[in-house]
C-alpha cells in the first residue's frame, strides 16, 4: 500500500472565473474553493459532471490525481452548468446584440426594392 499524502489546500496555477448573480464574477483560486463552491451548489442541479468534479477534488486532496486534474473537471462542471465566466458582462452583451439587430434591419430594409406605383 502506497502513502497518500493529504493536503488541506493547494492554490491553483490559474484561477477558475465563475459567473455569479447579475453579471458578478467569482475567482475560484484554490482546491479548497473549489471543494467549498461544490458543496454550496444546489442538490437539485447536480449531475453527472458535478459527480466527477467533486471525486476529482477529492483525489487531488488525497494525491491520488493531479490538481490540474481537479481543474479541468470543475471547468468542465462549469461549462456544463453555465456559469464558467466567459469574460463578457451580460449586460453588456445583450446591449451589443441589441445593437446588431438594429443595424441589420437597417441593412435588410436599405436592400428592398421601392414599391411600384
Amino acid at each position: 500500500m502506497t502513502a497518500v499524502h493529504i493536503t488541506s489546500d493547494m492554490p491553483l496555477r490559474a484561477p477558475v472565473a465563475i459567473a455569479v448573480g447579475a453579471g458578478f464574477k467569482r475567482e475560484i483560486p484554490s482546491l479548497a474553493a473549489m471543494q467549498n463552491f461544490l458543496k454550496e451548489w444546489p442538490p437539485a442541479m447536480r449531475g453527472d459532471c458535478y459527480a466527477a468534479a467533486v471525486q476529482a477534488c477529492e483525489a487531488a486532496r488525497t494525491g491520488e490525481r493531479k490538481l490540474g486534474e481537479a481543474r479541468q473537471a470543475f471547468v468542465a462542471f462549469a461549462q456544463k452548468a453555465g456559469i464558467l465566466w466567459t469574460g463578457v458582462d451580460p449586460i453588456t452583451a445583450l446591449r451589443e446584440a441589441k445593437i446588431r439587430r438594429v443595424k441589420a434591419r437597417s441593412i435588410s430594409q436599405q436592400r428592398r426594392p421601392w414599391p411600384l406605383a
